[in-house]
C-alpha cells in the first residue's frame, strides 16, 4: 500500500498501486548511475512495496563499500535525496481534463494526478502516470488541468505563470530528439541487462 498522507486521502491518487500494491518514487538518476556503475546491477526504485523496503535495499547495497568513504558517502547522498524527492506533503494534486495522452498507459481524462516536486525547488518535474512507479513529463496546458492541491504553488506557477511550462509542441519537439539521442548512443548494458 503506498504512503498517502491524510490531507492526500479525499483526493482519488495512485488508484492503481492502491489496488495492486507498490509504491511511487522520484529519484536522482545521476546519482542512481553512479551506484550502479560500483554495484554492477540495476537499483532502480521499481515494484518496491514501500519507501522503507526499497531503503533497505539500498542500505544492503551499501554494506560491502562500509570501508570506502567516498563509497559510503554516495550512497548516502543518494538515499538522503531520494528522501527529500518523495515527499508527498510538498508534491502537487492535479485534476486531468484534457484528450487520452498514452496509448497503454497514460492519463485519462477525469483522473487525479500526483505532481511531485520538493519544497526547495518547487518545479514542475512531470506527472505519475497510470503505471504509478515513477513520473513522465507531460504537456502542461492550462485548459487540461486543475489544480486541486498545490501547497508550493508549483503547479500555479506552471500552469498560469507559465514558469517550466511544457507544451504539447515543445514536448513533441523533445522526445523526438531524446529518441534520436538513445538510438544514437552505444549500448551501455550487456545481454543479461548489467550495466558494463
Amino acid at each position: 500500500m503506498p504512503y498517502i498522507p491524510k490531507e492526500h486521502e479525499k483526493y482519488d491518487v495512485l488508484p492503481w498501486i492502491r489496488k495492486n500494491g507498490g509504491e511511487v518514487f522520484d529519484y536522482p538518476s545521476e546519482l542512481l548511475f553512479q551506484i550502479e556503475k560500483i554495484i554492477g546491477h540495476d537499483l532502480t526504485p521499481y515494484g518496491y512495496e514501500s519507501y522503507e523496503e526499497y531503503y533497505k535495499e539500498v542500505d544492503a547495497c551499501a554494506e560491502p563499500f562500509k570501508d570506502d568513504p567516498a563509497v559510503t558517502k554516495l550512497f548516502a547522498s543518494y538515499k538522503a535525496e531520494v528522501m527529500r524527492m518523495n515527499r508527498k506533503e510538498e508534491w502537487s494534486i492535479c485534476k486531468y481534463k484534457g484528450d487520452r495522452i498514452g496509448e497503454i498507459m497514460g492519463l485519462e481524462s477525469g483522473h487525479t494526478y500526483y505532481w511531485p516536486t520538493t519544497a526547495d525547488n518547487p518545479v514542475y518535474c512531470g506527472v505519475i502516470d497510470e503505471e504509478e512507479f515513477t513520473y513522465y513529463w507531460f504537456p502542461t496546458e492550462t485548459e487540461d488541468w486543475e489544480i486541486l492541491l498545490d501547497p508550493t504553488g508549483m503547479a500555479y506557477r506552471t500552469l498560469y505563470e507559465k514558469k517550466g511550462y511544457v507544451s504539447r509542441k515543445n514536448l513533441d519537439y523533445v522526445m523526438k530528439q531524446a529518441r534520436e539521442l538513445l538510438d544514437n548512443r552505444p549500448d551501455s548494458y550487456d545481454d543479461s541487462g548489467m550495466i558494463r
